[in-house]
């Protein structure tokens, strides 16, 4: 896979509370398989007090990834985190899917209630047609993003930026869970 390669980050809303862990799972058993190659996920959940929680699964073997899980919440606080880091994201994630893409946040808004679960997960590459039958039954809603290697880089720096991280933190809660 070339450097300039597009990358899929989906974020997909589910019904219920346990529904994102078991797609996860799921996906993680297509892995194992080599129908898909998942670079990094979260389990997102919103709390009572409205803030999103995120739950890192990673593994022990994972190589380090510049795009993790501060990347992602990047992504899912937008414009909490500071307009120039919203306008930075919106830039990164493209215009070229302007009449599909709405803001991450937003997406989550309507979607995401505490009955509800969502996961985003960052493929390299996959076999769409496993995949799809594999989570055909979780109905979930999906928002859809190409992501270069160089913007994956660029939100990787971002969201290393303290005073980023702190506007993000405020937005999102994130839990690291080992595999």
């Amino acid at each position: 896979m070339s450097d300039d390669c597009r990358q899929s980050l989906f974020l997909i809303a589910y019904p219920g509370k346990e529904t994102a862990d078991e797609v996860y799972h799921t996906l993680r058993g297509l892995e194992k398989q080599d129908q898909i190659d998942i670079r990094t996920a979260v389990t997102i959940y919103r709390k009572e007090d409205g803030k999103l929680r995120l739950k890192h699964r990673r593994r022990l073997t994972l190589w380090k990834d510049e795009f993790g899980v501060g990347a992602i919440g990047l992504i899912l606080a937008g414009t909490r985190a500071g307009k120039l880091a919203g306008a930075v994201v919106g830039a990164l994630i493209g215009p070229h899917h302007s009449k599909q893409r709405r803001e991450a946040s937003a997406f989550l808004e309507g979607k995401l209630g505490p009955d509800n679960s969502a996961l985003a997960i960052l493929v390299t590459d996959a076999d769409w047609e496993a995949v799809q039958n594999a989570v055909d039954h979780s109905d979930g809603e999906e928002l859809a993003v190409r992501i270069t290697t160089e913007a994956e880089k660029r939100l990787a720096e971002i969201a290393s930026d303290e005073e980023v991280a702190a506007a993000v933190r405020e937005y999102v809660e994130i839990e690291e869970v080992t595999l």
